[in-house]
């Protein structure tokens, strides 16, 4: 990594080692944190309530947590079931931020994000062809302008997250990045990237991130077990059950490319496929991204390319819902909402009745989060590691 300049704000990292607002935090610390994040405005009796802890105990990790400006006490007054007044507890947003990084192919996404999960900012740019080299040297200008803009304290940002395509090989660390991002492949990102920007740094499947953004920012709400197909230039998705991020053994849960045989990949659901299918019907984009933004959801190339990939798409979901039987199954990533909404009305689990009743399966719908997933659930991984 010679040659890469580091991020102003955290050019040393002694010295921001040496500044470190933040504590390690206990498992119980951690659990009051998770639930006033999630629930918020909480008071300590339901706090008690919820975690099975004594109230004098609740009492002690708020006031801590108070202290160390992680929580907030609100200030009108709620009663609890005693008829005791109690300050209800909420979240100190700018009490601590992080970055979110989707790296693709095409596009590059630069988010910040404070404690709540709100995202702050957010700047999203195309890097066709970029070396990695290149890419972290615009990451750390990003990141310069996002702190300088939002008058972030460099001292606040508790580390940064990467989501980038491919699937992990040796070590969680090291992700096999697809064609075309031959120098991202199989190095120690974690450890390259983190002395490059002076900061604790999480490397993310994308459709894995993409996953746990969705969850926490759009249909975890309302569903607590999500699988995610993440549509982009190429397929992939990540598992959530029960509020947990599923990465498997090798962080690789969610491939579900690896479900089909060899001969069906050319008929996956893939934005690059779609491109290459618009463009033989002479509707011609600079880039993917400029699909994503233009493109007519009732062209008929569109309707060629669901026809062409709804085989592969049904082989998935029934997939997911015979193995993982989650509540919702969500097609998201950068496919433009209409044309998830017109995939999913075509298609069909796998139907085997028996006595003239089959099985429940898993609701389809379309992704709800706000903004770019991939880089909201990067930042989250840094929230989860420090505090949740």
């Amino acid at each position: 990594m010679r040659g890469y300049a580091l991020v102003g704000p955290f050019a040393s990292a002694h010295a921001r080692a040496q500044a470190e607002p933040f504590r390690a935090l206990s498992a119980n610390e951690r659990q009051l944190i998770g639930l006033i994040r999630r629930d918020a405005p909480l008071s300590r009796a339901e706090l008690a309530r919820r975690t099975g802890l004594a109230l004098p105990t609740i009492s002690r990790l708020a006031d801590n947590l108070l202290r160390d400006g992680l929580i907030g006490a609100e200030e009108k007054v709620m009663m609890t079931r005693m008829g005791q007044p109690s300050l209800p507890l909420v979240i100190a947003p700018h009490a601590a931020f992080a970055f979110g990084i989707a790296v693709r192919a095409d596009m590059l996404t630069v988010s910040l994000a404070h404690l709540s999960g709100m995202i702050v900012a957010s700047i999203a740019e195309p890097h066709l062809g970029a070396t990695r080299q290149d890419t972290v040297e615009r990451i750390s200008n990003l990141i310069v302008k996002l702190i300088e803009s939002n008058d972030v304290p460099a001292a606040r940002v508790c580390g940064l997250g990467v989501g980038i395509s491919g699937f992990f090989v040796e070590h969680p660390m090291r992700i096999n990045a697809p064609l075309g991002m031959e120098d991202w492949a199989t190095s120690d990102l974690e450890c390259d990237l983190g002395r490059a920007f002076g900061l604790p740094v999480l490397i993310e499947n994308d459709g894995n991130a993409a996953a746990l953004g969705e969850y926490l920012y759009g249909r975890g709400n309302e569903y607590p077990s999500l699988a995610y197909l993440f549509i982009d230039r190429g397929l992939g998705g990540g598992v959530v059950l029960d509020g947990k991020l599923m990465r498997g053994r090798r962080g690789n849960a969610g491939e579900w490319t690896g479900a089909l045989h060899p001969d069906m990949r050319q008929d996956r659901p893939t934005l690059r496929t779609l491109l290459a299918m618009l463009e033989t019907a002479g509707e011609y984009y600079d880039s993917i991204e400029d699909m994503v933004r233009r493109v007519d959801p009732a062209s008929p190339a569109v309707s060629a390319w669901i026809e062409r990939t709804l085989p592969t798409a049904n082989a998935i979901i029934s997939a997911i819902g015979a193995i993982l039987d989650p509540d919702t199954i969500i097609i998201g990533g950068r496919l433009p909402k209409p044309i998830a909404q017109r995939l999913i009305e075509r298609l069909e689990f796998y139907s085997v009745p028996v006595r003239g009743t089959d099985r429940a399966f898993p609701k389809l719908t379309t992704a709800s989060a706000s903004g770019d997933a991939v880089s909201l659930g990067a930042s989250a991984l840094c929230f989860q590691r420090a505090f949740f």
